[in-house]
C-alpha cells in the first residue's frame, strides 16, 4: 500500500521537529561562533519549529505546496535579469551544490523558508543584496 502525499508530508515533517530537538544546540555551537547571527539563526529554527507544529495540528490548514518548507523544491527569479533557478531547501548535512540542494541556513535559503509562492524576496548575501520571485514551490516524493 503506498504512503500519500500528505502522509509522507507529515513524516518529514516530523522527523524534522526530532532532528532540531536533538540537533539545534550543536549546530548553533559549531556553525555560528558570532551570537547575533546565532540568535537570529536560532529565531529562524523556533519560528519554522512552531509553524511545523501549527501544521501538524491543524491549527495552519491549506495547501502545503504554496509555501516553502525544508524538503520542498523551489523556483526563483532573478529581479534583474529574469533567470530562473530551481532549488530543493534542504537541513545543512544534505547540501549537494551539483543537485541544487541548499540549505536553509544559507542567504537564500533562510529567506525562502516559509515564503510563500508569489512573494518578493530580498537576500543579504556574502557577494551583496538582490532581489528574487518564489514563482513556484513542490512538494515530491523522494525517489
Amino acid at each position: 500500500m503506498s504512503r500519500s502525499l500528505t502522509e509522507t508530508f507529515r513524516e518529514h515533517l516530523l522527523e524534522q521537529l526530532a532532528y532540531f530537538e536533538k540537533m539545534t544546540s550543536e549546530l548553533l555551537r559549531k556553525a555560528y561562533p558570532d551570537t547575533a547571527k546565532k540568535e537570529a539563526i536560532q529565531t529562524l529554527i523556533s519560528q519554522y519549529c512552531d509553524h511545523v507544529h501549527s501544521f501538524l495540528s491543524g491549527t495552519i490548514t491549506g495547501d502545503f505546496d504554496s509555501m516553502a518548507w525544508i524538503g520542498s523544491y523551489v523556483t526563483v527569479v532573478d529581479d534583474m535579469d529574469g533567470s530562473e533557478e530551481k532549488y530543493k531547501l534542504v537541513l545543512p548535512h544534505e547540501i549537494d551544490g551539483d543537485l541544487g540542494h541548499i540549505s536553509f541556513l544559507s542567504p537564500l535559503g533562510s529567506r525562502l523558508l516559509l515564503a510563500c509562492k508569489g512573494d518578493r524576496i530580498e537576500v543579504d548575501s556574502p557577494s551583496g543584496s538582490y532581489g528574487v520571485l518564489l514563482s513556484d514551490v513542490s512538494y515530491e516524493l523522494s525517489a
